[in-house]
Parts: C-alpha cells; sequence; structure tokens
C-alpha cells in the first residue's frame, strides 16, 4: 500500500507541480519562524485562515518566515492560488519536490532542513501544538514555542452545550479543556485573540505568557466610495457550517428571526454564504432564504446588502464576519456573543441584541432595512469600528510576543 501510495504521489508531482512558482531567498541576517497550521490557510473560507494570513503577510516584512500544512504530505492543486497569495508576501511555503536526481523531497527534508536555525515556531490551532510540542522541544531546543490559541476551543463548546447537549461535544470539551488549561502551561508564550480571552487564561497560565493577537482588518474602502442606503436591498449571513455557532445562528435565523422580519418586511431577501452546508440547511432554501454555499468573490455583497447579520448564540473569541463587514464599511447586526472582544458599541459602530431576544433582533433587522440614519451612523463608524484590529494598532504587541 505504502509504495502504491508513492507512486501515486509521484505522478501526482509530476503533473502538477511546482505549485510555487517564486524563489524565495531567506535573509541570513533574519530571525526564522516557522508556522504550523492545520491546512494552507484558506483566506476566503474561514476568518482564522485570514487571521493567520494576515499575519504571516506582515512578519515576513521583518522574518524569515515559513508556513507547513501539518495534516497533508502532497498539498492539492486547489492550494496553488492560497499558496501564490504568500508567496508574493514573501512566505515560504511547504511544498514536495523531486530533485535533480529524481528523488521525493517531502515533509521530513523540509523539517529537518529548519530545525537547527529555528527561533520560533508558532502552532496555530490547539491541535497542532498538542501534536508539535514535545517534537520541537526535543529536535529544535533553541527554539521559542508560541502556542496561537484561535479561540478557546472548550469554551465555545461548553457554550454550545448549554443550548444543546451533544455527548460527542463532551469529549470534545475534555480535549480541548486539557490542551488549553493545562498544556498550555508549557508554551513559552501565548497569543490570545482578544482581552477577554487574555483576563480569562490569566487563571490558568502567568500573565507575563498571554500576548493579545487578534484579526487583523483594515478598512479596505472609503465608506464615501461605497453605494448609499437608497441603492441597497436584502441581507445575508456569512460562515463556514463546519463551525456549530454558524449552524446554530442559521437555524435561529430561519425558525426564530426572519418570521418576525417578515411579517415587516415580507419581500426582503436574505442569502446564507458559507460552504459545507448540512442536508438540513440546505433543505431552507427559498427565494427568500438563499443557501449559496460557498461564494468566492463575496464583495458583491458588501456593495449591494443593508446588513450583514450574526445572530451567534454561543461561540468564543473574536468573529472574523463581523470584522470582515466592517473592513468594507457595512453595518453589522450581532448579538452580545458575537460582539464579544469586538470593542462594539451598540447604536454606533453596531447593533446588537441579547443572544435569545429574537424580537430585538428582528427589530433591528427591520430597522438597519428602513431607517437611512442608523444606516448612515454605522457605515460612517466603520474606520472607528476596526482601527483596534488594523495592523498598526498591533503590531508592538507582535513584536513583545516576538521577543
Amino acid at each position: 500500500m505504502g509504495i502504491k501510495r508513492n507512486i501515486k504521489n509521484y505522478i501526482y508531482l509530476k503533473k502538477h507541480y511546482p505549485l510555487s512558482e517564486k524563489t524565495i531567498v531567506p535573509d541570513e541576517n533574519k530571525k526564522n519562524i516557522l508556522i504550523v497550521d492545520s491546512q494552507i490557510p484558506t483566506f476566503d473560507k474561514d476568518s482564522a485562515s485570514n487571521r493567520i494570513t494576515e499575519i504571516a503577510k506582515f512578519l515576513a516584512k521583518y522574518y524569515n518566515v515559513y508556513l507547513m500544512d501539518w495534516r497533508k504530505a502532497i498539498p492539492k492543486i486547489e492550494s496553488k492560488k492560497y499558496i501564490k497569495n504568500l508567496n508574493d508576501h514573501n512566505v515560504i511555503v511547504y511544498t514536495p519536490f523531486i530533485d535533480e536526481n529524481g528523488m521525493f523531497k517531502g515533509k521530513k527534508h523540509f523539517i529537518e532542513n529548519l530545525l537547527p536555525k529555528l527561533d520560533f515556531v508558532w502552532c496555530h490551532r490547539p491541535e497542532l501544538f498538542e501534536f508539535y510540542l514535545k517534537f520541537f522541544r526535543e529536535k529544535a531546543p533553541q527554539a521559542k514555542i508560541i502556542y496561537d490559541m484561535v479561540d478557546i476551543h472548550y469554551l465555545r463548546m461548553e457554550r454550545g452545550l448549554e443550548l444543546k447537549h451533544d455527548a460527542k461535544r463532551v469529549k470534545e470539551v475534555e480535549y480541548y479543556k486539557f490542551i488549553e488549561t493545562e498544556l498550555s502551561k508549557k508554551a513559552d508564550k501565548i497569543a490570545v485573540i482578544s482581552n477577554t480571552e487574555k483576563e480569562f487564561m490569566t487563571d490558568f497560565v502567568e500573565e507575563s505568557k498571554l500576548f493579545v493577537v487578534s484579526n487583523v482588518h483594515n478598512l479596505k474602502v472609503r465608506p464615501e466610495e461605497m453605494p448609499t442606503f437608497e441603492k441597497r436591498k436584502d441581507i445575508f449571513f456569512i460562515g463556514t457550517f463546519l463551525h456549530d455557532p454558524n449552524v446554530d445562528a442559521v437555524e435561529v435565523l430561519y425558525h426564530k428571526i426572519m418570521p418576525l422580519v417578515w411579517k415587516e418586511l415580507p419581500s426582503l431577501k436574505i442569502s446564507i454564504i458559507g460552504s459545507e452546508a448540512p442536508a438540513h440547511i440546505l433543505e431552507m432554501n427559498s427565494d427568500l432564504f438563499e443557501i449559496t454555499g460557498y461564494v468566492e468573490n463575496i464583495i458583491p455583497y458588501y456593495e449591494k446588502c443593508f446588513a450583514s447579520v450574526s445572530p451567534l448564540r454561543f461561540g468564543a473569541g473574536v468573529k472574523g464576519k463581523i470584522g470582515q463587514a466592517l473592513e468594507y464599511a457595512l453595518p453589522v447586526l450581532t448579538t452580545n456573543i458575537g460582539a464579544e472582544g469586538m470593542f462594539l458599541e451598540n447604536g454606533v459602530t453596531a447593533l446588537i441584541a441579547a443572544e435569545e431576544d429574537y424580537q430585538q433582533f428582528a427589530n433591528n433587522i427591520i430597522q438597519i432595512c428602513t431607517n437611512s440614519n442608523t444606516w448612515n451612523t454605522l457605515h460612517e463608524n466603520s474606520e472607528l469600528a476596526i482601527y483596534p484590529f488594523s495592523i498598526d494598532a498591533q503590531k508592538e504587541e507582535i513584536f513583545e510576543l516576538l521577543k
């Protein structure tokens, strides 16, 4: 079986590689950082991937940055655009190759060449930290190990269990709780995504190890250049369905919130954007409740819709879907959980409702779609809302993390 797999991989490499078209020569005068992720980050599919992509691009201005996907020995051709995006900003991404002697050079070759010169290993997500902690402690003892939590997974899952019990999730909570509250103590530094998470984690690890590195967002348009209130229609939700809080939010929209909205605005359409929708979500599809699936270019939604809606009832961390909407000066409607760690102010930079106050959330939708003054206030305050997530606001904390 092993020989067959090797032959198959060799044929695949000969047919599709190289996935990387740019040769990046490391600067011997710079320190070396290896970022290990569960995948080559798909910046346009989930907020955690977008965050680590932006962090890697920023770090590559000051360090030699390497990135490796731990799961797949042979990245697929679909990863090429993500590799190119990183390569264009001088991030060196692991891809296997066949050398001049016809020999396959894979992940082992990539890691062994890096081990002696690594200054930092940035483990993105808890599974990665657990998997690689012992390996890099033994093989690269000179390297500082950074555990990037992304969010507090066990806390998010516990909140979900309060709403819907799931025996499988109970075991997952135990797994993640061990990593996030016990194993995390063995990291040299820990990156948390907001001050809320930092305060929470001080119960388990020394505060001196904790650094806030949030999502990275920058205003991508000038508010005055975007279509006005009068030229807009409809609303949308965005988020991958591999994330339980997103599944729950769409269920709430369908069963609880939109029926209340349609009593006042019977023709208002909502689009549900996101990959990996389960069957019961797909069955919700209708003219007014459109299940679009993954959309490669979502900018038209930011240009034509009144708002991005996120009725999250549980979760943890900073919500990328909210930051992304603010990048395009689009008003955001969310819950207290959705606004957690986002520095949002109700009525000024977002409209915020309690998690299970479905009538208030419906009222907020009706207001943003009918009241130009409310819409313009949130639209014009986008830059104020997004500044804490800019690189300028975060760069000193990142440099402190890497001392």
